[in-house]
Formats: C-alpha cells, structure tokens, sequence
C-alpha cells in the first residue's frame, strides 16, 4: 500500500523554520491549542495536492500562504511543501520512493515537481486520479467539511461514490472525448457549408465545362475543314490567275494599233474643242453669277417676310408684358405689407418663449437647493459620524493592541539574550553573499528583458505576418475576380454582346472594307457618356466602312447569310457636319455650355468625318435649363443634349426624364480598361506583399530560434537564483532572530514607557467620542425633521415647474408655425421680385421698319444685276451652238474608232478585274490561314488532303460555324474551373465521410464510457450502501442509515442520505443535532473506505461536536481502520488521543511561528498516555 512518510514545510503559512512532520503507518493524532497552526498540516497536503482555491486555504490571495513576518521575524519570498510517499508496492503508477513538491513565490510564479523534475499541476493531477488521494478526495475531510458534505446537493455528494469507483479518469477521458466531438461536429458543420456552396457552384459550371468542351470540339472540326476548303480554293485561284496572263497580252497588241488611228482624230478634234471650251467656261461662269444673284434675291424676300410676321408679333408682345407687370407689382406691394406683420408677430413670440424658458430656469434651481442644502448637511452629519466611530473603533482596537503587547514585553525581557558573535559572524558573510547574488540579478534581468524584447519582437511579426497572410489571401481572390472579369470582358467584347444581331454577323466576319462599329473606333470620358449615348442611340451601332463598294458588299452579305440589317458609313461618302463658328462663340458665351459633342470625342484622325457628321450640330450642355438658354439663342436649329441625358431638339421639342446607365457598348470599353488597368496595379501591389510575408517569415524563424536560447539561459540562472534566495533566506532568517535579540532590549524599555502613557490617553478619549456621538446622533435626526419639510415644497415647486413646461411647449409649437408661415411668405416675395425682374423690353418696332425699308432698296438692286447676266448668257448660247455642230461630225468618227478601242480596254479592264479580286481573294485565302491557324499555304498542303467533295466541305464548315454561334459565348476556363471545382468537391466529400466515421466511433467511445462508468458505479455504490448501514449502526449503538439514488439515471442521480438514530423516527438530515450529523457524514466515510482503501486518511477535527461516548466510539473504530489505512487526525478531544498511536504537539512559543513536538505512545504505558491526555 501507499502511506504518507513525511511533510515537510519551508515558509507554508506560520511555518517559518523549515519543519518536517514525520507519519508512521497507523493512528497519527495532531494536537495543539486554537491558533497554534495545527490545520496548516491539512492546508499544506491539500495545497500540495493542487488546491487552487485561497478561500479553501483559508486566505484572500494565494501570496497569503507565504510567511508574512513577525515582528521578529521577515517576511519570506517564498513557500515550499513536499509530501513523501511510500510506493513501494507501486499502487500508485511511480517509483518506489514519491516526493511531490509545491513551490510558489511572492511574484505569483508557481513551480511543481515530482521526485525533483520539473512538472505541471495536470501531471499530479492524473497521478493521484482514481487513487483516493486529490484536493477535493474523500480522504481529507478539514474543518467544516462535514458540513458541506451533508448540505451539499446529492448531485455533488455522489462525487465520492465516483471517486472510490474509480471512474473519474473515465469521466475525464469522456469529457475529452465529448470535447473532441464538439471538435468534429464543428469541422463537419464548416465543411458541410463548404460543400453545400461547391454543389451550388459544381453543376452550372459542369455545364459551362460542356459547352466549352463542344464549343472546342466544333471549333476543331470547323478548323479542319475550313483548312482544306481554304488549300482546295487557293490552287483553284492560281490556275485562274495564270490563264488571265495570257489573254490579257493578246488584248494589248490590238489596242497600239487602233490608238494610232485615234492620234490622228484626236489633234483635229483638239483645236475645236479649245474654242468650245473657253465658250463653255464664260457660260459657266455667268450661269453661275445668275444662281448666285436668285439665291441671294430669294434669302432677301425670306428675310423681308420674317421682319413683316416679327412686326406683328411685337405689338402683341408690349400689350402682354404692360398687363403682367400692373399685376405683379401689386402683388409685390400686398406681400410686402404681409411681410412686415408676420414679423412683428413673430418677434412677440420670441419675447414671450424667452420669459417663460427664465422662468423653468428659475424653478429647477429652487428645486436643486431645497434638495441639496438639507442632504448636504445631513450626508456632512453622517460622514462625522463614521468618522467619530471609526476613531473609537481604532482606539479600542489599539488598546487591546497595547495590553497584548505589555504581556509580551515581559516575556522578551527574559529571554535570548546570547549568540552576539554568530550575528557578528553572519553579517561579515552576507556582504559577500549579497554580491554574489546582485551580479547574478543583473545578468537575469538583462536575459529577461532580452527575452521579453525578443517575445514582443516575434508577437509583432506574428501579427504582421497573419495580417500579411490574411492580406493574401483576400488579395489572391479579388485578383482571381479580377482575372475572371477581364476575361469576361473580353470575351463579351471579342463576341460583340449588345450589338443588334445585323451589326454582330458582320463585325464577327471582319469583312474586307470594315472597320468596325462606331462604339469600337472612339473614347469619350465617362462623365460624357450618357449624353452621348442619348445623342446617338442607335447609331453607335453604325458600322464604319472604307468606301461605298464594302458597304454594299457587307449589305449583301446580310441578305445573302439572313442576317439582318446594319447601317454603314462609308469614309469615302460621308461629310463633315460643322457649325458656323460665330455660332460656336456665342453658344460659349452661355453659363452651362460645356462644348460641341464632337469635340469631347476622341478617335483617330481618319474617323473625323464621320464623328463630325454624326455628332458636329449636337452640343452638350450641364441641365436642361442651360440647354434652353442655348437653344433660344441658336433659334432652336440645333440638337443640345445634357449630362444627364435631356434634350432639346431643332424646332424646339424637348425629350427628358429618367435614364439608364449608359450603353453597354459605352461602358464594356471603359470598363474592361480600368479592370485591366487595376489588375496591373493589383499584381504589383500583391508580389511586394509576398516578397514581405516570405521575409517575415524567415525572420520569425530566427527570432523564435534566439528566444528558446534566451529562454534557456534565463532559466538556468533564475534556477541558480532561485537556490542562492533560499540561502540566503536562511541566513536573513538567522539573521533578524539574532539582531531583534541584540536590539530589542532598550527598545522595548521605551515602547512599555510609550505604552503606559497611550493607555491613559485612549481611556479619555474613549469617554470623549461617547458623548461626540451622542450629539451627532441627534443632529442627524433633527436634519432628517427639516428634510421631511421640504419634500412638501418640492412637490409645489415641481407642479409649477410642469406647468411652466406645457406653456414653454406650446409658444414653441405656435412660434415654429409663425417662422413656417413667413417664410412660405419670403419665399413668393423673391418669386415675384423674379419675375419682374425677367421681364425685358422687347425691341421697338421702329427698328423693324427701319430694317425693312433696307431690305426692299437691296431686293430692287438684286433684281437689276440679274436682268443684265440673263442677256449676255444668251448671246454666249447662240455663239457656242455654232462650234457644236462642226464639232459634231468630227466626233462620230473619232467615237466609232474610241468605241472599238474601249470595247479592248474594257476587255482587258474585266480580265485585270479578275485578276485583281483573284489577287485579292488569294491573298485574303493565305492571311486567313496564317492569322487565323498560323500557317502557310505551303504547310497546310502538305498537312491536310483536298476533300473529296468539295461542297460537302464547305457546308461542314457554315454548320459548325452556326452550331458555335447557337452555343453563343462560352467561358474558356470553365473546362479547367470545372476540374479544380470538382477536385475541391471531392476531397471535401471523403472530408466529409471521414468527420462522419470520427463521430460516430467518438459516440461509441462515450457509449462504452457511460457503460464502464454505470457499471464500476453501481458495483460501488452497492457496496457502499451495505457498508454504511453496517457502519451507521456500529458507531451510533444501533439504528438505522441509508443511502440511495434520487433518480433512474445511474450516470447523473444525486445521492440522498436517510438515517434513523437509536430511539428516534426515520428523519432527515438537518433535523438531526450537529453531533449526529457529524457521526453520519463520519459513517459514509468510513463505507467508503471499507470499499475503496485510500492510501491514507486525514480528519480535522471532525468529531468535535461529538459527545464523550460517541468520541470513543470514534476513536475505536478509526483505530480498528488503521489496521489498513493510515490515519493522520487533527484533534483536541481525550477519546481521540488515547486510541492514536503516536502524537504531534504543535506550539506557538514564538508569536506567529508554529513549532513541532512529537511523542511516541507505544512507548508509554496506559497511565502515562492518560496523564499525556489531560
């Protein structure tokens, strides 16, 4: 079996001198009068044993179990228990010889160690678990423990059944096991959530890995076919081109021959046609004279017809304006009236609201001094009061003190008075000591401070390098949302989404002569968007062509493929549309004018003419006020659009309202540049992250490295230290005993003096406070009366103060509608004011007849000038029909020679024609194979076979080009998305089966637990039932006890105690005496014993509210136990004494410091230990 050998304590409580306390096997009783530090043996074995609880020790703090001086003795630094235990049968899984040691210093650091090594409370913990022996064991029953069992709930009783069952290693493991469960079921519930957004995340990009993977599949076969289509097509092209050779040069030999004969026409012709051509160039320009003079005469009657219409409008004009000024300046005058009374009424209502606020003023502070004035001087009263008392309370507190310390002076007088050369010898030594011991505080101060610097160095980086990780992280998965987006963007922008289906067929094909839509060709800031947007509508989907010919062959492609309808410009067709510039300068004038639409544009230099056309009469505009303003002084002939999207057209509608954002096609662009731009940025910003989080990391290596050597180092010296204290706290120790001997003689001859002298004044003062306080007392009650009185104000002042309130709420509410009015009143003031001030004079109509007059004398000028052009015309006509008609006949003949010849060239023209688009379509053919397919004719010839059937060959490739277009845009990464998604998917899946397998395994761990735990439970508790009525009876003289379990539930019932003493009724347990409540808890201690042997036991006074025979029965019976048991009990009753094999008087002749004595009664006859005894 395992007994206890020894304890030994150095500083443990009142342990000043190290003590060791020696156990036999057997009956050990503890004895010593109240005070004297006998339950600091239980204290220093629980302490020992892991309690961590202060309260349970009996102090505040757990610094409070460290010696904390004398008057003769220092304070020590530290306390130190060590418990030596007999394991030489090996109940307990350890060597033979087991030291268990506590060690705490003042700083709170705690140390363990088991037989000398270094260990943790958990190691002591589970060596003592399950063995009887622990903090909280049945086997250590202190003072008022017995009480705590028996009132203790029957859930927290049946802890000692489990115990002495041993099954509370198998709870601990259970609750492990359950931590570990939770563990499980939390990894389960996050990688359930995972896969629950995987699965939402697996099926739509399965699909999109199949679209992709048809999508390269159809663009294979279309790549074969169109390949040996292509290669089939370019040797046919070839054969052509070489036969057009040969033609061509035979139709050149006939053409010298007939252009001699034409040599000879033409000189002829030429003489006639210079006399014709000078003619023709007088005609010429007075024809254009006469069309400049109509024009000019017909702009001047347009204009005389507009003066004649403005001339009406203008006297209807003055009329209006007369009567809507008479109207508004009356108006102004009764508003202005209205005016002037709202603010007298409202500067009333202010007056009014200030005199009521300064009277809620008034009435608060009356309130706050009634209240305050009497509770001052009653809280005054109090606080002397407490003060008187609490003086007397000191006084009477250092009377006691004084008489205590008179008794002991008397004591010291007498006592120690040698050892001067010891305290001589001690002295010179601790000089050397002391200096040992600094040198070694420094270096341990400078390894701790390096060490905590270089803790606080790695906690840095640590948190930098999580920030930094999280950092990436975060910053890998925005970048990936960035790549995705690009991607997005530039596939939807590479498949032309959101252009009409007409303009996408045609841009996808990138036709000859195309250059693309007018979104793709220009760039306009983001601010000007949406009214650019709104300007051109549709037209942003206008395709730009190089001439007239590639727009016609583009439309004829839509008809040809169905494909809808596109509106093209062709650059060699489309003007610029310009607006005058004096036009422009006057629109610049104009507040809100931003600029012409065609000069926020942006695009290449051979684009102008046609953002010209489109956007050169459309100006831009802040608001659609502004654009009013603008279209009235551009007499409404020009489209101007605002930022936000209104407009005013030329005539003078207006379109406006609520817009979108801009076009798509607008947006797509802009966007897909800044994405690309920030994913740039992005990029950079995200490898000088990483660069960091690798350095860092590298360095926390290194400072972790240092810091275990640090730490290290500075453990080895603080173990080094730790060594020198206690030396040298034994010799302080000495020391101050030997010193407070040497001094403390002539020092307390003058403390009796200052004693004597203090008693006689604390006895006077003592009779002086009396009467202070009675005094007191009654002024408080007299204040109490006052305070009384004025709760009776309080309540008067308190309903005017209500009162006061409702008014002031009710002035603000009508002065708050009086300011609402007037300023509704202010607000038609300023809008009429406006309006007058709007009001122009309109332009006199003297001024329009003036100008009219000017225009007719213009008008009769223009009509002479071109009645004189008309007759020279004639006559040139005449002159020029004369030449004609000798022209005429020459012309025949040279034009039958030209015909012939023409019909020669235009044959060559054809050949060349073919010549030229076989050129073409040749060098079209081989940049489709080398830019599309990246290959040579000559490479794709030797690669790919020329099909069998050609036709069915070009059909594959028009099928599979509508079957990629019916598949519409597809996500090229999705194939590989679709693998990493999946693979993700699947592992977490096995995760998941995995967590599934690990729970239900922990489940039946905890099942077989609960198993195990109820058997080992009911096995014991059966026991202990049948021992503790057994043992009931024995120690009572008869009766009845019983104990059960409070419910069905084995592995959580509470355990009820049932008892029914000698010649009483069955009853409760706190209706029995305190004697008998201790005898039962003793009974249900003993059961358990009997079932499970404890290594030893350890009773504090446990039977003192016992009687005399009951003691003995006690006593007997704990006698009859040590037989197995070792038994170390702390008493003071007779009964108990006789039946302990050995005693241990403890001593307090040193106030506050316990002493040890030991007698041996086997060795003393019976009347001897009776005379010990008394």
């Amino acid at each position: 079996m395992v007994y206890l050998k020894a304890v030994e304590a150095y500083g443990f409580k009142s342990f000043a001198d190290k003590t060791k306390v020696e156990f036999d096997q057997g009956l050990t009783a503890i004895i010593g009068p109240n005070g004297s530090g006998k339950s600091n043996i239980t204290d220093a074995i629980r302490w020992v044993l892991g309690e961590q609880s202060a309260k349970s020790l009996r102090g505040a703090r757990m610094e409070d179990v460290i010696f904390s001086g004398t008057e003769k003795r220092q304070a020590l630094n530290y306390a130190e228990v060590t418990l030596k235990l007999d394991n030489s049968e090996h109940i307990i899984d350890a060597a033979d010889q087991l030291n268990i040691t506590r060690r705490l210093y003042r700083s709170g650091e705690s140390e363990y160690f088991i037989n000398q090594t270094k260990s943790r409370l958990k190691d002591i913990t589970e060596l003592f678990l399950d063995t009887g022996l622990g903090k909280e064991s049945f086997s250590m029953i202190s003072q008022g423990k017995v009480d705590e069992i028996l009132n203790a709930k029957p859930e927290e009783r049946r802890h000692m059944i489990e115990e002495a069952a041993g099954v509370l290693k198998y709870k601990k493991r259970k609750k492990e096991t359950a931590s570990k469960l939770d563990e499980t079921m939390l990894n389960l519930s996050r990688v359930s959530d995972i896969i629950f957004d995987l699965e939402a995340r697996v099926e739509p990009l399965a699909i999109e890995s199949a679209a992709a993977e048809e999508h390269q599949a159809l663009t294979q076969e279309m790549t074969e076919a169109d390949i040996q289509v292509t290669v089939t097509d370019i040797k046919a092209l070839k054969s052509d081109y070489a036969r057009l050779e040969t033609e061509i040069k035979e139709f050149k030999d006939m053409i010298l021959i007939k252009k001699e004969r034409a040599d000879k026409l033409e000189i002829a012709l030429g003489h006639l046609s210079e006399r014709q051509a000078a003619l023709a160039d007088n005609q010429e320009r007075l024809n254009r004279e006469r069309l400049e003079l109509s024009t000019r005469l017909e702009r001047q009657q347009g204009r005389l017809s507009v003066l004649y219409e403005k001339q009406d409008n203008q006297s209807q004009a003055e009329a209006r304006q007369q009567k809507e000024l008479q109207k508004l300046e009356a108006e102004l005058k009764t508003l202005q009236q209205l005016a002037e009374e709202q603010a007298d009424v409202t500067a009333a209502l202010k007056e009014e609201l200030t005199e009521v606020r300064q009277e809620e003023r008034d009435a608060l502070k009356k309130l706050s001094e009634l209240d305050g004035d009497i509770a001052a001087l009653i809280e005054s009263a109090r606080d002397q009061y407490y003060q008187v008392l609490s003086d007397q309370t000191a006084a009477r507190n250092e009377l006691k003190y004084i008489e205590k310390e008179l008794a002991a002076l008397e004591r010291y007088f007498t006592e120690n008075q040698a050892d001067h050369q010891d305290y001589q010898d001690i002295v010179r030594d601790q000089a050397a000591f002391e200096d040992k011991l600094g040198k070694l505080e420094t270096e341990l101060t400078a390894k701790r401070t390096a060490y905590k610097e270089c803790l606080a160095d790695i906690q840095r980086k640590q948190t930098r390098y999580r920030e930094l990780d999280e950092q990436l992280r975060q910053g890998h998965r925005y970048l990936d949302q960035l790549k995705s987006k690009q991607q997005s963007l530039t596939a939807m922008q590479s498949e032309y989404q959101g252009y009409y289906h007409g303009v996408r067929v045609v841009l996808r094909e990138k036709l000859d002569g195309i250059h693309g839509a007018v979104a793709e060709l220009i760039d306009i800031d983001s601010k000007y968007q949406t009214a650019l947007d709104i300007a051109l509508g549709g037209q942003l989907q206008s395709i730009v062509a190089e001439d007239e010919k590639s727009a016609r062959a583009a439309i004829q492609f839509l008809k040809k493929r169905k494909g809808g309808r596109a509106t093209f410009l062709p650059l060699s067709t489309i003007q610029p549309k310009v607006m005058a510039e004096s036009i422009r300068l006057s629109m610049q004038q104009i507040d809100g004018y931003i600029g012409q639409l065609a000069d926020l544009i942006t695009a290449a230099p051979q684009y102008t003419s046609i953002v010209r056309n489109l956007t050169g009469l459309v100006a831009v505009a802040e608001n659609l006020d502004a654009a009013n303003t603008i279209a009235r002084q551009t007499n409404y002939k020009f489209r101007i659009v605002t930022l936000d999207g209104d407009i005013v057209n030329p005539g003078g509608s207006m379109t406006g309202g609520s817009v979108n954002q801009p076009s798509v096609l607008l947006r797509q662009k802009e966007e897909l540049e800044q994405v690309t731009a920030q994913l740039t940025t992005y990029q950079q910003q995200l490898s000088a992250l990483e660069d960091e989080y690798n350095g860092l990391k590298t360095e926390i290596t290194d400072a972790d490295f240092e810091a275990q050597k640090l730490q290290r180092a500075g453990e080895d010296l603080a173990e080094e230290e730790r060594t020198l204290k206690m030396q040298r706290d034994e010799l302080q120790s000495r020391l101050y005993t030997l010193k407070a001997i040497h001094q403390q003689h002539d020092e307390r001859l003058r403390q009796k003096n200052e004693y004597d002298q203090n008693y006689e004044r604390l006895n006077a003062s003592m009779a002086e406070s009396d009467d202070q306080l009675k005094r007191i007392e009654q002024q408080i009650a007299d204040y109490q009366l006052l305070q009384t009185d004025a709760r009776s104000i309080e309540k008067e002042v308190s309903q005017a103060l209500s009162d006061i309130r409702q008014r002031k709420v009710m002035l603000e509410e009508r002065l708050k509608y009086q300011q609402d009015k007037q300023l509704t009143n202010d607000e038609r003031l300023q809008q009429v004011k406006s309006a007058l001030s709007d009001l122009e004079a309109v332009e006199e109509i003297e001024d329009i007849e003036e100008q009219i007059a000017a225009l007719k004398s213009d008008i009769k000028q223009s009509e002479e000038r071109l009645s004189a052009v008309t007759q020279q015309f004639e006559q040139d006509k005449a002159v020029a029909e004369e030449v004609t008609a000798d022209m005429k006949e020459q012309q025949e003949n040279y034009h039958e020679l030209m015909r012939q010849l023409n019909n020669l060239e235009n044959g060559i023209g054809e050949m060349k024609g073919q010549y030229s688009r076989i050129d073409v379509q040749l060098e079209s053919l081989i940049y489709h194979l080398m830019e599309d397919y990246h290959m040579t004719f000559e490479a794709a010839e030797s690669l790919y076979a020329e099909p069998a059937d050609i036709d069915a060959a070009r059909k594959r490739v028009k099928l599979t080009k509508l079957a990629i277009e019916e598949l519409g845009p597809v996500n090229p990464h999705a194939i590989q998305q679709y693998k990493d998604v999946k693979a993700r998917y699947d592992f977490l899946s096995e995760q998941q089966t995995d967590l599934l397998s690990a729970k239900a395994t922990l489940e039946t761990i905890m099942t077989e637990m609960d198993e195990e735990v109820t058997a080992r439970f009911n096995d014991t508790f059966t026991q202990v039932q049948s021992n503790f009525a057994q043992v009931f009876s024995e120690l009572f003289g008869g009766g009845n006890g019983e104990i059960k379990l409070n419910s069905a539930d084995v592995l959580t019932a509470g355990l009820d105690i049932i008892v029914e003493p000698p010649g009483k009724k069955r009853q409760h347990l706190t209706l029995l005496s305190g004697g008998e409540r201790a005898l039962t808890a003793v009974a249900l201690l003993f059961a358990i014993l009997k079932v499970r042997t404890a290594p030893f036991v350890i009773l504090d006074e446990v039977e003192a509210a016992l009687d005399e025979a009951n003691v003995l029965r006690f006593g007997r019976y704990v006698k009859s136990l040590s037989r197995d048991t070792q038994f170390i009990v702390i008493t003071h009753r007779k009964g108990t004494m006789e039946a302990a094999d050995r005693l241990y008087g403890v001593t307090m002749q040193n106030s506050g410091i316990t002493q040890m004595v030991s007698v041996d009664l086997n060795e003393l006859n019976h009347n001897e230990i009776k005379e010990l005894t008394k």
